[in-house]
């Protein structure tokens, strides 16, 4: 949001220099972001009055003028076509310097010179070249008659300004004008703040029986005032309004138009003018359309209104986007005589809502969506009324309609004069904090040590005790609080254990080398589509954009569009873990009925595990890889894969680790259209671990159960067996242990061998089994009947036989 140095002297009386005003607006939550030094007093350029035209000998396009400067008369070449005799124009003088035409140019110095053979001792100026317009299409002709031989910069009364950006917070919208940001500012260096001149005009007839006007949809527009001009005549506006509106970047229109600019950003109240003439049926219905409507805009771009969009209306349809963009069927041209003046309130999240399914977002959106004053409307369009009329030389109306169905009442909050003492850290007397709230135009009454503060309708984000303890730090300055003497200490309170298993979920994956990722939990349609059925999925009412339509229920689309943007940069290993919520609907739900909300970890492996080098040939990452990392990972966190968990296949791509009946972790390998989807040409392992579903299962426990060392030795003793290829060694492995109990203290894989003279159809495990007793060492005779005992139940269960 741009605000100008000079304007804002017209509300209070500032001895800052530009550079101290940007300061002292950053300190009070106005942050500026840059500022700009605008405008020339164009030392050099006179008026001159243009008296002879002729064309050129040398030059089909150029001709020869000759220029009273009112000293002297000078021959100057032109390439204008609109110059011609009689005009006075702006005429840089031979040694002026114009400013630059853009920020990164440079300035003209005018010389004398030759133009094909013909001298020129200076140059008629356009307004572009001037630096005070955009019109590249001609020299400026100067209105009326001013002195010959006068500085230009005395005729236009030009000044040099500066303008602020401001990035204004969503929850100000007090300040998205140039009078917000001079009631703070004067607050601030205790200056009396000048508001802008209301005109008491004669308002008491009907307005309602020469233009009916009609709310349809109170619930979306809370106000809308309405004033009629007659005999308006539609222009171009003097220079001083518009080097106004062009200090802040914007174009000037017209009086009319240009006029609602200025008071949209002197007050903050948004203003649209129609042209009475061609209101239709000769009434105004503010109301939601029943169905999409095509309408064209003011920018001439043919628009598709969804349904529901509030519209103001006449008899045949839409007039206007309501607090967005009039249309160009209605707009003010300069065969208009007779206007209809708007000034309304519209619900923000209606605006904000209507501005992002199309595209559009406008000044008077901006101002819209955050806030804008109810109680604003009334004098805005009194204002802008007498501007109007000044300007056009139009009649004001003596009636208006104000529709005014629920007023706005003022919100009453207590403030303590002691809470602001300890949340501050500074006592400040009752007197002291009154002023602050008076200067914000917050007023107050005291009752038994309490301020109960009136808050006006312009400060909709003050709601509570806390943000006037935070209105009077600000303006009060936090760098006058001084730094206690003495500091408190204070423990930190401890964590939750949910937060802990967060915590010790990342710090796992850390110390396994995976990189954290953090990806959006919104994604397309289509994506969402390749994961989860339509009906599981949740599409938010107003999607920020056509691809973050749709909440996610996995955490795999984040981690696959990370790896093809890194692939995509040359990236050709990637080890990646993130920790995330994912939603879907589903019976089961914590926080919103119908919603199933989990918080997952993802471990994701994708691309080479070895790249090819003189010592290794290229090797990608295998599932296996990611199961020796996920079981890690378990461990780390204090549960044995093995002990609490059992494992299940799911088709040939899918393992699952089950607590009971409750799925815990999924590792799948991903190929076919997903991959396609993201454009990844290698196999990608993920591994998805249900943190919510660990937690409240019981599973997790957060303090971990210690177990002393035995002091006796163990014994190991190998084992083979033959089995079909079919069974999986998961399978023999729960045997064993279930069989062996507590003795059995490890147990390993070490070899798996299938050839010819084990049979078609088999293959050979062998086993490394540890055994330990912490009250006695074990011998053989103790091991020995364990083994013959899970040696037949793994022949009698699986067919496993021991091999010789």
């Amino acid at each position: 949001m741009k605000i100008s140095y000079n304007w804002l002297q017209e509300f209070i009386e500032l001895d800052l220099t530009p550079e101290e005003v940007a300061d002292k607006l950053t300190l009070v939550g106005l942050e500026v972001e840059e500022w700009t030094h605008t405008g020339s007093l164009l030392e050099g350029v006179v008026v001159g009055s243009v008296i002879d035209v002729r064309p050129h000998p040398n030059a089909d396009r150029l001709r020869i003028c000759d220029v009273d400067l009112g000293v002297k008369t000078v021959q100057i070449v032109c390439g204008a076509p609109n110059v011609a005799a009689g005009q006075y124009v702006p005429v840089a003088t031979v040694g002026s310097t114009l400013p630059p035409a853009d920020p990164k140019g440079e300035s003209l110095t005018i010389r004398k010179a030759k133009l094909r053979g013909e001298s020129s001792s200076g140059m008629i100026c356009s307004r572009a070249e001037l630096g005070l317009g955009n019109e590249h299409d001609g020299i400026w002709e100067l209105e009326g008659t001013p002195e010959v031989g006068a500085p230009l910069r005395d005729v236009l009364d030009l000044r040099t300004d500066t303008i602020f950006d401001i990035a204004l917070t969503p929850n100000r919208p007090d300040a998205a004008c140039h009078l917000g940001v001079a009631r703070d500012l004067a607050a601030l260096v205790h200056q009396p703040l000048k508001r802008p001149d209301i005109p008491t005009l004669n308002l008491d007839g009907d307005l309602q029986s020469q233009v009916p006007v009609r709310i349809e949809n109170p619930d979306r527009c809370g106000r809308y005032v309405a004033m009629v001009l007659d005999d308006v005549s539609v222009g171009p506006s003097p220079s001083w309004l518009r080097q106004r509106l062009e200090s802040l970047g914007l174009r000037p229109i017209n009086n009319v138009v240009d006029a609602t600019n200025m008071i949209l950003h002197e007050m903050g109240q948004p203003l649209h003018a129609f042209d009475l003439e061609k209101i239709r049926g000769g009434e105004v219905v503010v109301q939601t359309l029943n169905k999409e409507t095509r309408f064209t805009t003011l920018d001439h771009q043919e628009r598709t209104l969804p349904k529901g969009t509030l519209a103001i209306c006449d008899s045949d349809g839409p007039m206007a986007i309501a607090g967005i963009m009039g249309g160009l069927e209605s707009e003010v041209s300069e065969s208009t005589t007779r206007i209809l003046l708007e000034s309304a309130w519209f619900e923000p999240t209606g605006i904000r809502r209507t501005s992002k399914e199309l595209t559009l977002q406008t000044d008077a959106s901006y101002r819209y969506e955050r806030g804008v004053d109810p109680e604003l409307a009334r004098r805005a369009a009194q204002r802008a009324a007498r501007l109007i009329a000044d300007l056009t030389g139009g009649t004001i109306r003596p009636a208006m309609c104000d529709l005014y169905p629920t007023p706005a009442v003022p919100r009453t909050v207590q403030l303590r004069p002691r809470q602001i003492t300890r949340i501050l850290g500074v006592d400040l007397d009752l007197k002291t904090v009154r002023r602050i709230l008076h200067a914000l135009e917050i007023d107050t009454t005291e009752k038994d040590g309490t301020l109960h503060c009136s808050i006006p309708t312009f400060r909709p984000d003050l709601e509570r005790e806390i943000d006037l303890v935070e209105e009077v730090g600000r303006i009060y300055d936090y760098n006058r609080i001084p730094a206690p003497a003495m500091t408190p200490r204070h423990s930190p309170a401890p964590l939750h254990p949910w937060e802990r298993l967060h915590q010790a979920v990342r710090e796992a994956a850390r110390r396994l080398a995976y990189q954290e990722i953090t990806t959006n939990s919104l994604h397309s349609k289509e994506v969402e589509n390749l994961f989860s059925e339509p009906s599981e999925q949740i599409d938010t009412l107003n999607p920020v954009s056509r691809v973050a339509t749709t909440l996610r229920t996995t955490l795999i689309s984040g981690f696959l569009n990370v790896c093809q943007y890194n692939t995509n940069r040359k990236a050709r290993s990637l080890k990646l873990f993130e920790v995330g919520h994912t939603y879907r609907r589903g019976v089961e739900s914590e926080w919103i009925p119908g919603i199933q909300e989990e918080s997952h970890l993802l471990l994701g492996l994708y691309g080479l595990k070895h790249e090819e080098s003189w010592r290794n040939e290229e090797t990608a990452w295998s599932a296996f890889d990611l199961k020796a990392d996920l079981e890690s990972l378990f461990l780390q966190i204090g549960i044995d894969p093995v002990e609490d968990l059992e494992t299940r296949t799911e088709g040939d791509d899918h393992l699952l680790y089950l607590f009971g009946e409750t799925e815990i972790a999924r590792l799948s390998r991903l190929k076919g259209d997903i991959l396609e989807a993201f454009d990844l040409d290698r196999p990608a392992t993920v591994a998805q671990l249900r943190l919510s579903k660990m937690f409240h299962s019981g599973l997790y426990r957060d303090q971990k159960p210690f177990t002393s060392i035995s002091r006796f030795p163990g014994i190991e003793y190998d084992a083979a067996y033959i089995v079909s290829s079919q069974v999986p060694v998961s399978d023999m492995e729960t045997i064993i242990r279930n069989v062996s109990g507590e003795p059995l203290h490890a147990l390993r894989v070490f070899d798996i061998y299938e050839g010819e003279e084990l049979g078609e159809s088999k293959k050979s495990i062998a086993f490394r089994f540890s055994f330990l007793d912490s009250n006695k060492t074990l011998t053989i005779k103790d091991v020995e009947p364990i083994v013959k005992e899970f040696t037949k139940k793994l022949d009698q269960r699986l067919g496993a036989t021991l091999r010789s």
